[in-house]
């Protein structure tokens, strides 16, 4: 008997498809591992009728091909990176990892960006410092972060740029992030992100430099959340009109910090825009003469902007060395709330600058006269003085 074209066509579905098929006169009926459906009319103006049309039922002796097993996430395990380790480049672990996974990178440079999505990673350099350089991903950032619970310890940054002018070494999308030992400079924002709801930063022993962008991005840009801590930290050379540090978190605490300008053409040194809960103790703050902005410390600036004010409005500015090598202006600037409290004592203000605090802290009109040695020479933060 001759072999009809439809049911030549059916033997050639099931035999290079693995489908079961009957072939009739009429129609061919397909089974794939989800539904059935049901080819009408001959090869020329095939169609396709679907699932739950009227049909044949399925063949005698047809059988559903077998979905695929799930294959089971390994265990956690440590992932090692360098020239003679099993992953050359971090993006080749970013691509292999699992949550909970440690990625150990050895010290050296990186030509190279990545996208970590996993949840509890550690990511760390284990001999000195590893530096991942000049490449960004997505157009955001040298290593994006979109999982939960990621740690990044002794880790260099550099040459994060994109055309939206606000490259980062970290861009932060997912939820909780730790920062220690590691070092931004010479790039448009060190750290930007942390806007979802919850979200909690903790960035500490970390240096930043020479970072900033037509004022908008800056060494460390947190755009909302639960907290942001710093602490330990320096940032200096503040450039583009950048704000040294810029949080929206509902809380701010920052301790034994240094935040200077320097040359740089800096604006707010310390910019709180929605106001919140903020803790600034024990740091060493200072404006350089280059500053294109006469404030130093900017408290709730932003909250006349509707719905862009965090509940609490409280700045609790205690024990701070605060220079104003830039004589004009203010040493905080701020847009009082009828729920706004201020707790400003203990402090050192050196410099001619008009504030209105002046009860429990300390005037000096320059830095001789506070005892401090010259520009460009800078205190230590958290050592009496």
């Amino acid at each position: 008997m001759p072999i009809s074209n439809r049911s030549l066509f059916a033997a050639v579905l099931a035999a290079c498809f693995g489908l079961a098929v009957s072939a009739t006169l009429a129609d061919v009926e397909v089974w794939t591992d989800k539904e059935r459906v049901i080819l009408k009319g001959d090869l020329k103006g095939m169609r396709v009728l679907p699932p739950g049309s009227k049909g044949k039922g399925r063949p005698t002796g047809a059988k559903r091909p077998k979905a695929k097993p799930r294959v089971a996430h390994r265990a956690p395990r440590t992932l090692r990176v360098g020239p003679d380790e099993e992953f050359k480049l971090p993006s080749q672990a970013a691509a292999f990892a699992v949550d909970g996974d440690t990625i150990e990178i050895k010290a050296g440079e990186y030509v190279d960006c990545a996208t970590w999505r996993r949840n509890n990673l550690t990511i760390r350099c284990v001999c000195g410092r590893a530096h991942v350089k000049d490449k960004v991903c997505s157009g955001k950032g040298i290593w994006n972060l979109v999982g939960k619970n990621t740690t990044i310890e002794n880790i260099e940054f550099s040459g994060m740029y994109n055309a939206s002018r606000n490259g980062s070494g970290i861009r932060h999308q997912g939820m909780h992030l730790t920062v220690r030992n590691s070092y931004f400079h010479d790039g448009e924002e060190g750290i930007l992100g942390g806007y979802k709801a919850g979200n909690v930063i903790l960035v500490e022993d970390s240096l930043f430099e020479r970072l900033g962008a037509i004022g908008q991005s800056h060494p460390i840009y947190i755009n909302g959340g639960k907290s942001m801590t710093l602490r330990r930290t320096v940032i200096r050379g503040c450039i583009d009109q950048a704000n040294c540090f810029k949080s929206r978190a509902q809380q701010n605490t920052l301790t034994c910090n240094v935040i200077a300008s320097m040359d740089g053409n800096s604006s707010w040194e310390v910019d709180i825009p929605y106001g919140g809960r903020a803790t600034i103790r024990n740091n060493v703050i200072q404006q350089g003469a280059r500053s294109v902005n006469y404030g130093i410390i900017s408290f709730a600036m932003e909250t006349h902007k509707t719905g862009q004010k965090n509940p609490e409005q409280t700045l609790n500015l205690e024990n701070n060395i605060i220079i104003n090598d830039h004589n004009k202006g203010r040493f905080i600037v701020y847009r009082e709330h009828k729920n706004t409290k201020f707790n400003v004592r203990g402090n050192k203000f050196v410099g001619k600058r008009r504030h209105d605090h002046r009860t429990g802290n300390k005037l000096f009109r320059d830095r001789a006269a506070a005892k401090l040695k010259a520009y460009p020479a800078l205190p230590e933060a958290c050592k009496k003085q």
